[in-house]
């Protein structure tokens, strides 16, 4: 119960003490590291005022009354009120002091802690829902059943959720239709004030991978979480802030409801994602090919949780992004 508190008070809550008490913190020290710039613990915790720093052997653990956020050492997953998500490269302690990328903390941390920061937040009232695979491509192929259906059935449950929280919406596809990667970017751009949710079920050969991930585009120079060269990639979308405090909110809420596996907010350059030009994550549901999970998928009780739970995500997400115009 503890766990599911500090959720709802980081998304819900928490996160405007945060940001109010950041603005008068002294200014970030940076650090140079094999070819990278990097921040000091210390200098995280003056910055957003967190009231104790603890270290116990490999990890760092921050405090304050409505947030813990947690670092490994040599590690790139740390959690955030409980939540998982994963850094573009490792916490490392080179000499006596715990540092983090300049990158992670511009690109993944601030943004998550203080939404109502980010820069360029436009106001939207559309989500454009991609239901993945279709027709011929059937997606994952399930212990239950074909990713594609899933996909489908899941982002039509969502889409009337949608409807009844006040929001318009647009299908890249209603049918069992094959849309090329391209034609579904085509779709999402020429929709105006929106944001872009594609809509997916995991796979793996490991047959006891299970859970939910949620994915924002990886930053420019960064790798993939499931790897991939670090340069010579265009700048995607170039919103990364809002594409990273969507898939918070989203996988947040997710965590909070579902009761499945947390495998983290992480970023990749998938194709769907690179070439849009709003705030975009693509979300997976579970895995089609774990015997739980794929039970639990294969439900009509599930796809609709997961439905209205992704549709109240998205309206904590515009809450928590709100502000940013008068932040700036």
């Amino acid at each position: 119960m503890l766990r599911r508190c500090l959720l709802l008070s980081f998304w819900l809550v928490g996160l405007a003490s945060i940001g109010d008490k950041a603005d008068a913190a002294d200014e970030w020290k940076l650090i140079p590291y094999g070819g990278l710039k990097y921040v000091s613990a210390a200098n995280v915790k003056s910055f957003y005022r967190f009231t104790e720093l603890e270290e116990k052997g490999k990890k760092l653990i921050f405090k304050s009354p409505n947030l813990v956020m947690e670092w490994e050492i040599n590690s790139q997953a740390i959690f955030i009120n409980k939540v998982k998500f994963v850094l573009s490269f490792p916490v490392i302690k080179p000499t006596y002091r715990s540092i983090v990328s300049v990158v992670d903390l511009a690109k993944l941390i601030d943004p998550v802690l203080r939404p109502s920061y980010i820069k360029h937040v436009g106001k939207f009232d559309t989500v454009v829902i991609d239901a993945g695979h279709g027709a011929h491509d059937s997606g994952a192929v399930g212990v239950l059943g074909y990713e594609k259906n899933y996909c489908l059935d899941t982002a039509l449950r969502l889409e009337k959720a949608l409807k009844k929280r006040g929001f318009k919406t647009r299908m890249t596809r209603s049918a069992d239709k094959f849309l090329t990667l391209g034609q579904r970017v085509q779709v999402a751009n020429s929709v105006k004030n929106a944001i872009f949710i594609s809509v997916h079920f995991n796979s793996s050969d490991n047959r006891l991978a299970n859970g939910i991930e949620t994915y924002a585009l990886a930053p420019q120079g960064t790798t993939s979480t499931n790897g991939g060269r670090a340069s010579g990639f265009r700048k995607g979308n170039n919103r990364d802030g809002e594409n990273i405090a969507l898939a918070t909110a989203v996988h947040a809420m997710a965590m909070h409801r579902m009761g499945v596996e947390d495998r983290g907010v992480k970023r990749a350059r998938f194709n769907v994602l690179t070439g849009i030009n709003k705030p975009a994550i693509l979300f997976e549901g579970g895995f089609v090919t774990h015997s739980g999970d794929a039970r639990r998928i294969n439900t009509a009780e599930y796809r609709e949780k997961l439905a209205s739970t992704v549709a109240d995500a998205i309206v904590s997400f515009r809450k928590a992004v709100g502000g940013a115009s008068k932040r700036r």
